[in-house]
């Protein structure tokens, strides 16, 4: 069976392109055709809030095509053009912001006519941040699709908010586990990599890790970072990761709460070599998410046996069992002082990381792969 994805592919970063390269590096390690058709401009500069839009050292046998540019038309045909000469049984669509629907619908259509099977993958019906016109610019893009594919339920139910969804299948499978940021470290040889002083080194520390962007929470952090009881216990706080969002008033929040000696702030873009230093440096993960859909941060997670605080907003509720292997809270900041309490004073990390490695196996990218051939299959496209 041949399989194309449509989405970012190395070099573009981020998670959504790590995901694209996961899930095809999979096929192929099992045999099959798969290739990615990336794009040649994901964003025009002016949109991208980050430093740069692609990694210096992308470890692939990439076969990557960056083909796509989102403001030339030409060149949606000529990938419409490619993928059609090379006759693929199903096509994956990766849609995660209304940017990209235009661009994404006329490739589909074109697709179409040549009777190929177009499987939207949808990581976010909806952007965290609205834009105009988002929701007749998403239409477009479920118009063109003839299946799907979400990995959270909350996308699910805002995708069936659109009625000509309901004639179409929409298939679940969960965000699965990455597996490319190399082995499980000591945790005291990764803080050395991270140069926490000898003196700190045997401390405790949590981790919140990603972009830094609005809606996941750092402000909501901070204020648990200031409070007496997170202070008497000696918790430290490593940010690992660009901000997105204005660094000042991060900054002057740390400041004006006194918080320097307690948070140690990692203002860049992690690279894949470096990630295992962060997460096997922390004791557990905090992501105080004000909106959310799935978290690839959370697969990193658990890929290092990491317990994690996840806040119950959209699909976050569906990684973690609240107390048996992590935490679901309230986005309250009571609510995560108390369970970062109940996690040092009960010494809870030896019962979590049991209980995540008896549970990484329901979040396997074969399964994930399963799901998109049985979903064409299931169309008599075989």
């Amino acid at each position: 069976m041949k399989r194309i994805i449509i989405g970012p592919g190395y070099p573009l970063r981020g998670g959504i392109s790590e995901s694209n390269q996961a899930l095809d590096t999979f096929f192929q390690d099992s045999g099959e055709y798969s290739k990615i058709v990336s794009y040649s401009l994901q964003y025009p500069q002016f949109l991208f809030p980050g430093k740069k839009q692609t990694i210096d050292n992308p470890i692939d046998k990439a076969t990557n095509l960056s083909m796509i540019n989102t403001l030339n038309p030409f060149s949606w045909f000529k990938a419409a053009k490619y993928i059609i000469r090379e006759n693929p049984n199903y096509v994956i669509l990766r849609y995660w912001h209304p940017y990209f629907s235009i661009c994404l619908s006329i490739i589909s259509k074109l697709l179409k006519k040549k009777s190929i099977f177009i499987i939207g993958w949808v990581d976010n019906v909806h952007p965290h941040e609205s834009i105009p016109f988002q929701k007749k610019l998403t239409s477009y893009f479920i118009n063109s699709c003839d299946a799907f594919l979400v990995m959270s339920k909350s996308v699910e139910k805002t995708l069936l908010q659109y009625p000509v969804v309901r004639d179409k299948e929409i298939v679940f499978s969960p965000h699965p586990i990455y597996n490319v940021f190399g082995p499980i470290m000591n945790k005291l040889e990764a803080r050395k990599r991270l140069a926490i002083s000898k003196s700190e080194i045997h401390g405790d520390f949590i981790l919140f890790f990603g972009l830094v962007r609005k809606y996941k929470g750092l402000d909501l952090l901070l204020d648990v970072m200031r409070s007496s009881i997170i202070k008497k216990m000696n918790i430290k706080l490593i940010v690992a990761g660009e901000f997105y969002d204005s660094k000042d008033k991060y900054v002057q929040k740390i400041k004006s709460f006194n918080l320097e000696s307690s948070v140690l702030l990692h203002d860049f873009y992690i690279p894949n070599e470096d990630v295992a230093h962060y997460f096997c440096a922390a004791d557990i993960v905090v992501q105080p998410y004000l909106s959310a859909t799935q978290s690839g941060v959370s697969m990193v997670a658990y890929n290092f046996n990491k317990p994690m605080v996840l806040t119950n907003v959209g699909g976050l509720s569906e990684y973690v069992n609240d107390k048996e292997d992590g935490y679901l809270v309230d986005v309250k900041k009571e609510a995560i002082i108390s369970a970062l309490k109940d996690y040092y004073i009960n010494k809870r990390e030896s019962q979590f990381v049991a209980a995540i490695q008896n549970k990484k196996s329901s979040y396997s990218w074969k399964n994930l792969a399963n799901k998109f051939d049985s979903l064409y299959n299931k169309f008599n496209h075989a």
